[in-house]
């Protein structure tokens, strides 16, 4: 809660009276209680209702008002020597500040060069918590259920829990029957009533063209699974191999292309290697090292955009001779003289 301000948290001015705050504070936290809310909202007001708590905490009581106005949240936790234990209550209350557990799986993926360029379709394996297809995820064997008795089949429990603010209600997950509200009669021998086994899965994956070196792919649906079919996610970073002719930035590819002297002064046509196919160019009379030749559209394609594509540079450059024949020498001496 450190530098936070508890004013615009309770939606109150700095000069307002204790009963302005108090009346603010229980119309928001009527708003934002987490019982009045659907689970997928359910952390967010967990959150917002601890965070209005704790202001009102300090703002009720007249001498931590003063101290926070003082000082502001920093100064008034090293002044108050435990004012931060206000978000370990709330989280004891919710849980404990605990997440469930991620269901997306990450893995990298090593791709060739040129399969990003022009993507692939790749099959890999993974091992992961699946649904159990003997009992269809069900835990039972025979698909016969009782009622939880711990719960009285609602899957969540609620418990009363005494606050410096009054009595508050908990609800949590029922630890015997996992949510469910219901236990298996006979439970599935595969999975042992889980509805969960690890099993290794293979996952058809679309590499799209142009993909580029540390982006991620997103696979629905692809991670691990919970009882109740719920699932994750999986990711794949992409690793791409580094090419033996080519360099990618961005878009755009670039290479460096040898030529000899002769080529160099007297000119010549050259086959140059591109993406996809080899290019026929003439070289013109006195052509110098590091000259840059430029072809337009020949590079990769955006990701998605397929129709845009990044430019081909190719690199001249002069190529000296460490050896050289005698004819050589002596027509490299007769070209010095002339020179």
């Amino acid at each position: 809660m450190a530098n936070k301000d508890y004013y615009k948290i309770l939606e109150v001015k700095k000069t307002d009276s204790i009963d302005t705050i108090k009346k603010s504070y229980k119309k928001l936290a009527l708003k934002y209680h987490p019982d009045k809310v659907h689970d997928d909202k359910k952390q967010e007001h967990e959150n917002k209702f601890k965070e209005i708590n704790v202001a009102y905490a300090t703002l009720s009581d007249e001498g931590k008002r003063r101290q926070y106005d003082a000082g502001g949240t920093s100064q008034f936790r090293q002044r108050s020597g435990g004012h931060g234990d206000f978000a370990d209550i709330f989280g004891s209350m919710f849980g404990g500040g605990s997440e469930e557990v991620s269901l997306d799986l990450h893995y990298r993926l090593t791709i060739d060069f040129m399969e990003a360029v022009f993507g692939v379709e790749k099959e890999i394996s993974i091992k992961k918590d699946v649904s159990c297809k003997k009992c269809d995820g069900s835990g039972s064997k025979d698909g016969k259920f009782d009622t939880c008795k711990k719960c009285d089949g609602q899957g969540r429990i609620e418990t009363i829990q005494q606050t410096p603010w009054g009595a508050m209600r908990r609800a949590t997950k029922c630890d015997e029957c996992e949510g469910d509200g219901k236990i298996a009669k006979n439970k599935c021998h595969h999975c042992s009533g889980s509805g969960i086994v690890n099993s290794r899965e293979k996952v058809k994956v679309k590499i799209p063209e142009g993909i580029d070196n540390g982006q991620t792919i997103r696979i629905v649906d692809a991670g691990e699974s919970i009882k109740g079919g719920k699932k994750g996610d999986l990711f794949l970073q992409i690793q791409v191999k580094p090419h033996k002719i080519f360099k990618r930035e961005n878009e755009d590819i670039y290479m460096d292309f040898e030529i000899s002297f002769a080529q160099a002064a007297l000119g010549d046509e050259v086959s140059i290697p591109t993406l996809k196919d080899a290019v026929k160019v003439k070289l013109a009379k006195g052509t110098e090292s590091g000259s840059v030749l430029r072809f337009r559209d020949k590079g990769v394609a955006l990701v998605n955009s397929p129709s845009y594509k990044g430019d081909f540079f190719v690199n001249i450059i002069v190529k000296t001779p460490k050896k050289l024949s005698r004819a050589q020498i002596k027509l490299f001496k007769e070209l010095k003289k002339l020179d």
